[in-house]
């Protein structure tokens, strides 16, 4: 059993409803939404605004958690990646859920010192779970403590920091990389306009012993990520200054 919980992104003027199965729980997603902040702004780029739109930031929060659930999975799983789908999603109909998270952003096209408010709260089961939404959408938070108790408040700037991926300065979860960080968009970037790249990666798909299931890219036998076999320590730091970033 998953500890599920319901997301909320919001401004003064919109709300997103969304869901997710697993680890809604504080001690994960304080550094969650943290992490989600520098990857948001560094997707936005120049384009500032876009922090500000409920619609925007929600769908950066579900492109970033499926890079988290590809990373496990090219790293971990057994299974492929067609089973590789985002833990976070629209709320839809479903209704089991234990902890609740309100990330409030500012009003639409304020593009200067943009900060968001993220709060944490567990769910009273004996309260009603539609006044309860009904009251987040309507912005009557002084109601919020009839079904909510509040576990954790913080504000975080979205700021695109140092480190990432020494290219592009990626800083999501698809590092393929640690040392120098090197991102799987630049990868595949490279390996198509980079003759050395192209021939690497030609090498290691055509070493990869087949599973069972007739994929060399999938099972526990051959792990792309982190393989000696793709020496992309050695191209990075060899050939830093003629690669590109994405």
């Amino acid at each position: 059993m998953g500890t599920r919980g319901e997301v909320y992104v919001r401004n003064s003027s919109s709300v997103i409803e969304l869901w997710r199965h697993y680890d809604t729980y504080a001690e994960y997603m304080v550094p969650y939404f943290k992490d989600f902040a520098r990857y948001a702004a560094w997707c936005a780029g120049s384009q500032r605004h876009w922090l500000t739109y409920p619609e925007n930031v929600a769908a950066m929060l579900i492109a970033y958690d499926h890079e988290l659930v590809l990373a496990s999975h090219l790293r971990f799983a057994r299974t492929g990646l067609c089973e590789a789908v985002p833990d976070l999603r629209p709320r839809g109909c479903i209704n089991d859920f234990e902890k609740v998270w309100i990330l409030d952003i500012p009003d639409v096209n304020q593009t200067g010192d943009v900060v968001w408010l993220v709060r944490g709260f567990n769910f009273k089961y004996e309260t009603d779970v539609e006044e309860m939404r009904e009251n987040i959408r309507k912005g009557k938070d002084g109601m919020l403590g009839i079904y909510l108790e509040k576990v954790v408040e913080f504000r975080i700037r979205p700021l695109n920091g140092k480190g990432g991926c020494r290219l592009c300065g990626y800083p999501g979860p698809l590092i393929v990389v640690e040392d120098p960080p090197f991102c799987i968009f630049c990868l595949l970037k490279n390996a198509m306009r980079d003759d050395f790249f192209k021939a690497e990666v030609e090498r290691l798909v055509r070493v990869a012993p087949p599973n069972n299931a007739g994929n060399p890219l999938e099972g526990n036998v051959w792990n792309p990520i982190g393989s000696s076999r793709l020496n992309l320590q050695g191209a990075l730091l060899g050939r830093g200054s003629t690669l590109e970033g994405c």
